[in-house]
């Protein structure tokens, strides 16, 4: 008779833990059908590929995707041909490990080989699990593999995560880049990490062995698709003497809450995962260990991440064109995708290194007032419970709103998919500087904050802070302070006492909210030069690249105009492009006009343009600062270096955190 689906101890554990609703956990056998649904038999019998799972010799999980449709090969395919029976004739190349299992395994005690699987349609992001074992298998020497499955749990997933895409079967000529299929590895080649860097599709085979302390838990395997944004699985290495030790890491996207996958690895930590990569056709076989890391312990390896696994690599065959798919189609990414989290050794690496409050103790930020630059712009001043050491000028902060508008767990959100995996956590540059202190040769402890914030439409946060403004001063409500950062700044830390240094010759290039860090760069080195006189402290070229009345912001690079001492000068040029209110833009300019001298600022109803960097004076001596929207910074990038400015020069903000 066979057995329904019971949820075992590593199940329950990942279930409470992550609070489960208890209706819903114990409700999850009947999700799980032991006979297959009619829908699922004609689904499996059309697709022209599936991802499969099987344990090796050593009882280790492989992972495969394998294609079954062929228009020059009618025997390739899927038939159900009796009941929870399938019979599969399936390419793959002959280095795939699935494959050599299949090979090398015997049946131990007359029971059939473990298999698992999910049947993905790329078309249409629809998806099924199902499992069991494996009646007959052979393999021939080109790759070519005959299954008959027996299958006993079959459950239906939603779309999430998925890319959709279109393939095509294309024979390719297989060739083995690397193989540690009989040996034990734990480094990757570079061409493999290349293909796991670029992965927006990744399967993941797990597998349970019962001990009988879970009454009508079954030995199994489960396979489930993971998907992000290209690069969410990270990855990173460990040196030792000349071992490499290869870690990938996978975050936890919001799901069904089943935890199927992470439970049996709370159980048996062995794991299967194959990376295809749809455009080169080369595919990366991967096994390991892995383990589950929850809250702090997540944070610590990737911060903003509550739940993720962590595979030491222990076994890896890369194949490359060992996949006979071809993609025909754009890909179109998940909508549901959250951005790409990166590892804390890679933000440190960045210098994007997190620093919190002294002793880590919790800080919260009350907004205390707000000043409008413009009307999309605002500056939101913040008061801290405790006092900082701020970053240098340009540094960031990441404001945590959670206790505030978290609404809780949601399956699916049709209408605002990104809402599905919302952290409510921001990283905002910090617009203000705190004073110099002269005794000290630093600037100051603060317990002040300043982030200027452009109103995007659509945007959560942005329009959160815009519209409750008011409340948010009024009801005096606390908004947890995480901590701050310096990885953008022109300072650099003095040398034994002495005070931040900035380079003589600068070139600032910012577009529209982008100029928040040139504020608050700006206003430190104005503290610096009023509280030491030093000759030529720096010249500084702004362009500044601005629609509509976004202009207004240069303002704040007048106010201290009166107090600007010989050895600091500013020239600005505005990129202005007139919007729907022609009339309002060209007063705005005409304040800029009155704020600033009339070789100060330079107005130009037109985009920048190559021609307009070359008249700066010693330009390929300059370090240049870049803080924009993506396709500013990239042709800023471009045309500087058609100038000869040296790569080494140019200092571009990125937001990954």
């Amino acid at each position: 008779m066979v057995q329904l689906h019971t949820s075992h101890k590593g199940e329950r554990r990942l279930q409470e833990l992550r609070k489960t609703p208890r209706e819903l956990a114990e409700s999850i056998p009947q999700y799980i059908q032991a006979d297959m649904p009619r829908q699922h038999a004609e689904f499996f019998a059309g697709l022209p590929y599936v991802p499969l799972a099987t344990l090796d010799g050593h009882g280790r999980p492989w992972a495969s995707l394998l294609v079954t449709g062929s228009e020059s090969d009618p025997a390739i395919g899927i038939q159900v041909t009796g009941h929870n029976q399938m019979d599969v004739v399936a390419e793959t190349n002959p280095h795939d490990p699935f494959a050599l299992s299949l090979q090398h395994a015997t049946k131990a005690d007359g029971a059939g080989r473990l298999f698992a699987g999910v049947g993905v349609d790329f078309t249409n992001r629809r998806r099924n699990k199902i499992a069991g074992s494996i009646e007959a298998a052979s393999v021939d020497d080109a790759g070519r593999v005959s299954l008959r499955l027996v299958s006993d749990q079959h459950l239906g997933n939603c779309p999430k995560y998925i890319t959709v895409r279109s393939l095509a079967h294309v024979p390719r000529t297989a060739e083995l880049l690397h193989d540690s299929f009989e040996t034990s590895t734990t480094a990757l080649p570079n061409e493999a990490k290349v293909v796991v860097g670029r992965a927006s599709t990744v399967f993941l085979a797990t597998k349970h062995s019962a001990d009988g302390t879970t009454s009508g838990a079954q030995t199994d395997m489960g396979v489930n698709h993971r998907g992000g944004a290209p690069g969410f699985t990270r990855l990173y290495e460990e040196t030792k003497g000349d071992r490499t030790t290869t870690y990938l890491v996978l975050p936890d996207h919001s799901g069904n809450r089943f935890y199927q996958s992470l439970g049996n690895i709370e159980f048996d930590p062995q794991v299967g995962l194959v990376f295809p990569d749809f455009q080169t056709g080369d595919i990366l076989y991967v096994t390991g260990k892995a383990e589950n890391l929850m809250d702090d312990a997540a944070a610590a390896l990737m911060p903003r991440a509550s739940l993720l696994t962590r595979i030491k690599v222990t076994g890896a065959v890369f194949v490359k064109e060992g996949l006979n798919l071809k993609l025909t189609s754009s890909e179109q990414l998940s909508p549901y995708n959250p951005p790409v989290k990166y590892l804390r050794q890679e933000m440190e690496q960045m210098g994007h290194e997190l620093v919190a409050g002294e002793n880590d103790a919790p800080i919260s930020a009350t907004l205390i007032s707000t000043n409008t630059l413009s009307d999309s712009i605002k500056t939101f001043n913040f008061e801290l419970s405790e006092p900082i050491n701020a970053p240098l000028p340009g540094g960031f902060g990441v404001f945590d709103f959670s206790g505030l508008l978290d609404a809780g767990y949601s399956h699916m959100n049709e209408a605002n998919p990104q809402l599905v995996n919302e952290d409510y956590m921001r990283t905002w540059t910090l617009s203000s500087t705190p004073g110099f202190d002269t005794r000290d040769n630093a600037f100051r402890p603060t317990n002040r904050v300043s982030v200027t914030v452009k109103r995007k439409p659509g945007g959560l946060m942005s329009n959160v802070l815009h519209n409750n403004a008011h409340k948010l001063i009024e009801e005096q409500l606390p908004i947890a302070f995480k901590g701050t950062g310096a990885g953008f700044s022109c300072f650099s830390q003095g040398n034994g006492g002495d005070p931040p240094e900035v380079p003589p010759r600068m070139l600032w290039i910012a577009g529209g909210v982008g100029i928040t860090p040139f504020m608050a760069m700006w206003d430190g080195i104005l503290e610096m030069a009023q509280a030491h006189t030093r000759p030529n402290l720096t010249e500084i070229e702004l362009y500044f690249s601005g629609r509509g009345d976004d202009i207004k912001v240069l303002e704040h690079f007048s106010k201290h105009s009166d107090a600007l001492s010989a050895n600091v000068r500013l020239h600005i040029t505005v990129f202005h492009s007139i919007g729907l209110d022609p009339m309002a833009e060209r007063a705005a300019q005409d304040d800029l006009r009155e704020a600033f001298s009339e070789d100060g600022l330079y107005l130009k109803e037109r985009r920048v343009q190559i021609d307009d960097f070359e008249p700066i004076s010693e330009l390929d001596t300059r370090e240049v600062y870049l803080c924009g929207p993506e396709a500013l910074m990239t042709w800023c990038e471009a045309a500087l270096s058609e100038l000869n400015v040296d790569e080494g020069r140019l200092h571009r903000e990125s937001f990954i955190f």
